[in-house]
């Protein structure tokens, strides 16, 4: 056994690879420092329902997180993978099984008073087939595993960001494009009495049939407008409910995008270094990186022998009886040693595969980082821009109404034609349209 062993421990030491380095985690390929002046230092980790300053809007996103089917797959696969990683962990440890048989044979030779009655009991415990585990396979398996459970936790924390940040978005869409529809009735009435002032002025002679025509066309315009933000409320509350995965409760919802906080008036933010890594993708990738980096150690130590041990022990006897009372001891013990000397390549490809799945996944890291810093010095950039924009517009909005009350009165005075309340309300409708979008955004 000793001479068995040192010849594959030779072949080993001249065939195989030497082993990798430890993990490090790889220098993020981002610049240090976000492009936004405005990027305050400090801690951003604020869980949502502070983040979330609105009643209505945190009720709605908690009902999302306790009903979304996609997050409750999720949380199944997490527990899936953690059964997986226990699954595999147990084969560091031997399989220990209660043995028992019970056996009666009859022998029959020519002569029927020579037949032999043999029978026998046996009861023990065994071990077998359980691998020693020199060169860290089985351990690095393990390993594997365990980083994959903790991939698939912040897939779906990942997951559980995302239904966070679309639920808002949904529901300051439905609050946006029920605005516009307020804005669009407002617009049909003013337009229906500027329709009905034009008629009684064309029967006192003071408009023209065209006057006429031409505020028909406001009017129906309007009417049209009314309809479309009709459908695209109705369909912003579809989607909603569809996010929350439940029946959607009125009160909770927003009559308008009214001029108050929704979240945080501030989110100062951390470095690069430190506040992508809390990014729960660019965990997720990480330790799919240093799953694949320990499949590699796995397929690495698959080139050194691998070692097997087998051992039983019991008691054994005639009879039951004799079982209990005067048992035959027994007791076994196998090591068994197998390196694979000719098998085309395989133990290597293994290697080079697992190899190639690392560099996939370090790519895939440095990409989820990359993108976590884009997004983040996007939102730092447009941060300090919409809130500018949004002041403009608010200003721009009290002068359109302004404008919109002079330009009716103009009209009904015959000092001003219809384009200018035309214009006018069809300002006001485009600045209601734009300044729900900058709140969106």
């Amino acid at each position: 056994m000793k001479r068995v062993l040192c010849l594959l421990m030779s072949a080993a030491l001249a065939g195989c690879a030497s082993p990798q380095p430890d993990y490090q985690r790889p220098a993020a390929p981002v610049p240090a420092h976000w492009p936004a002046a405005n990027a305050e230092g400090g801690q951003a980790d604020v869980a949502w329902r502070r983040f979330f300053v609105d009643e209505g809007l945190r009720e709605t996103i908690a009902q999302a997180l306790a009903n979304n089917r996609d997050l409750r797959t999720a949380v199944a696969n997490v527990q899936a993978a953690r059964a997986q990683y226990r699954i595999q962990d147990a084969a560091r440890l031997p399989t220990v099984q209660l043995q028992g048989n019970a056996n009666r044979q009859l022998t029959r030779a020519g002569d029927p008073s020579l037949a032999v009655d043999s029978r026998g009991v046996s009861v023990g415990l065994g071990v077998s087939a359980f691998e020693l585990d020199l060169f860290g396979r089985v351990r690095s398996l393990s390993d594997a595993q365990w980083r994959r459970y903790l991939a698939s936790e912040a897939g779906a924390q990942a997951a559980r960001v995302s239904l966070i940040a679309e639920t808002a978005h949904a529901y300051l869409t439905l609050a946006a494009d029920r605005s516009q529809l307020a804005a669009a009735r407002a617009t049909q009435q003013s337009a229906e009495r500027s329709l009905a002032l034009t008629r009684e002025r064309l029967r006192l002679g003071a408009a023209s049939a065209l006057d006429v025509s031409s505020m028909n066309t406001v009017a129906q315009q309007a009417r049209a407008d009314v309809a479309r933000y009709q459908g695209l409320a109705e369909r912003d509350k579809l989607a909603l409910q569809l996010l929350v995965g439940a029946e959607l409760d009125e009160a909770r919802l927003p009559a308008a995008l009214v001029d108050k906080p929704y979240t945080l008036a501030a989110l100062p933010v951390d470095a690069p270094a430190d506040a992508l890594l809390r990014r729960p993708d660019v965990r997720q990738a990480e330790n799919l990186l240093r799953a694949a980096h320990a499949d590699v150690d796995a397929a690495r130590a698959g080139l050194w022998p691998k070692l097997g041990l087998s051992a039983s022990s019991g008691l054994s006897g005639v009879t039951l009886a004799g079982l209990l009372n005067a048992p035959a001891r027994a007791f076994s013990l196998a090591l068994d040693a197998s390196l694979p000397l000719l098998d085309g390549g395989a133990a290597k490809a293994g290697v080079d595969q697992a190899e190639a799945q690392r560099l996939a996944a370090l790519a895939a890291y440095e990409k989820a980082l990359q993108n976590g810093f884009r997004e983040v010095a996007d939102a730092l950039s447009q941060r300090q821009a919409l809130a500018e924009e949004t002041q403009a517009r608010q200003a721009t909005l009290a002068s359109a109404e302004t404008s919109l009350r002079l330009a009716e009165a103009r009209y009904r005075q015959g000092l001003d034609g219809y384009l200018s309340l035309l214009e006018a309300a069809e300002n006001m409708a485009a600045l209601y349209r734009s300044l729900g979008g900058g709140l969106e955004g």
